[in-house]
């Protein structure tokens, strides 16, 4: 097999700790019918990809082998029956739960492609089609932010939490409260653009939420675990007040407090973004479409934390594992880490 037939894949044989990832040359994908080969310039790290490696229940199947990656941007490289071949060399991102986006090609269904947006390099691009849409749409259709609204962001050097900050910046919030799980992040939290960071692993941190906002509770929580900090989360809200919960990485979640609910006539809300792709796919295309602007004009800066080549997924699954990814985590096919390197 010649090497114009093959390419670079980072799959695993077997579940288990970041090591399971490898890197291995297979054959390059073919299209079936209503496909198109997208060639991958860059591919997000997500923590859906760590639940899949490491064997932990996931919506959908993982048949081993398995090439993680479910969101991307990339060039259409061909088109499978019933694709107008006009579409090759179309710069596009996507999110693909079959997975994939760890290769150097990968073959995606062409009605699920969604534009590039002029403007942004390959990785600032994959950021977008899960964690930057997820960020924006948990913030602005769960959450309901105004611009007067003060916000708690917990986990808010992770991938998501970091852009939630951003966001919510660039959106008018009024206050942005950074929720950290330990001090030495307190920085790179400000550098995002919290106004305050306190640090949910000491036992008085809802004080100290409500001490950041001049005593007050927050109008907004934007929690990533629905565990402990959630049922925390619940002494920090104001009067009125909501919580969206776009994730579930606390391993034991807390029921919620439901007397708490009826006094403060208080919401929670639940947000996943798979259920927007598959059943108001409009709503993903017109997010899209608003997110735009933020990073157009300069007022979201959408730079990623790390970018590294795919023969170190494992070191990028390791640093997430570990929430030492300091924001969002890029992975690319070493071409790309050459043409950066200059």
């Amino acid at each position: 097999m010649s090497p114009s037939q093959t390419m670079l894949s980072v799959r695993f044989h077997q579940t288990g700790g970041p090591d399971v990832l490898k890197v291995e040359t297979l054959a390059r994908p073919q299209p079936k019918a209503d496909e198109v080969v997208v060639r991958v310039l860059a591919a997000g790290v997500n923590f859906a990809d760590l639940v899949r490696r490491r064997g932990d229940h996931y919506p959908v199947p993982t048949p081993l082998p398995f090439n993680p990656g479910c969101e991307f941007a990339g060039v259409v490289e061909s088109c499978g029956d019933g694709v107008d071949s006009a579409r090759i060399g179309e710069r596009v991102i996507g999110a693909n739960i079959t997975g994939g986006a760890y290769a150097d090609y990968m073959t995606v269904d062409a009605a699920s492609l969604m534009p590039w947006p002029d403007g942004l390099s390959p990785e600032q691009a994959a950021m977008l089609p899960i964690q930057g849409l997820t960020a924006f749409l948990a913030l602005t259709d769960s959450g309901m932010l105004t611009p007067n609204d003060t916000v708690f962001v917990q986990g808010a050097t992770g991938g998501v939490g970091s852009l939630i900050v951003r966001i919510a910046k660039a959106l008018g919030a009024r206050r942005i409260i950074a929720g950290v799980g330990n001090e030495s992040k307190a920085g790179l939290a400000m550098a995002g653009g919290a106004d305050a960071v306190i640090d949910y692993s000491k036992p008085d941190w809802t004080d100290a939420v409500r001490a950041a906002n001049d005593g007050h509770g927050v109008d907004l929580v934007m929690d990533a675990t629905s565990g402990r900090i959630l049922e925390g989360a619940f002494d920090c809200l104001a009067p009125n007040g909501r919580a969206v919960v776009y994730g579930h990485a606390a391993p034991t979640p807390n029921p919620i407090n439901v007397t708490k609910l009826l006094e403060g006539n208080l919401r929670v809300t639940g947000f996943f973004l798979g259920d927007y792709y598959r059943r108001q796919p409009e709503v993903v295309v017109a997010a899209l479409k608003s997110f735009e602007p933020l990073f157009k004009s300069g007022r979201l800066d959408l730079a990623p934390a790390k970018v590294l080549p795919f023969a170190k997924a494992a070191e990028a699954h390791r640093l997430m594992e570990e929430r030492n990814g300091g924001g969002k985590i890029i992975l690319v096919p070493a071409s790309r880490m050459e043409d950066r390197n200059g």
